[in-house]
């Protein structure tokens, strides 16, 4: 077996060079869920459903020709109920 076989090439660079977690916070029915929805999905709900906790999205973007980054999104419960 050749020694190169198990080594990927170099031609493809890492997944992502940098994670950045973004935390979304607000008041109640704002839009915050639908935003995020968009963002990482490109589509809209007509309903979406309150957020319990928190829901989690991800989305790598690349910023220049072969530079990525990955973006983890937390949606946070806009109701003070869900907050503890």
């Amino acid at each position: 077996m050749h020694e190169d076989e198990h080594h990927i090439s170099s031609d493809f660079g890492p997944m992502f060079h940098y994670q950045y977690r973004l935390i979304l916070v607000g008041d109640s029915t704002v839009g915050k869920s639908s935003l995020l929805k968009y963002f990482t999905e490109g589509k809209t709900a007509e309903i979406i459903d309150p957020t319990v906790g928190v829901d989690f999205y991800a989305r790598v973007i690349e910023i220049k020709p072969g530079y990525r980054i990955k973006l983890q999104l937390w949606d946070t419960a806009g109701q003070e109920k869900f907050r503890q």
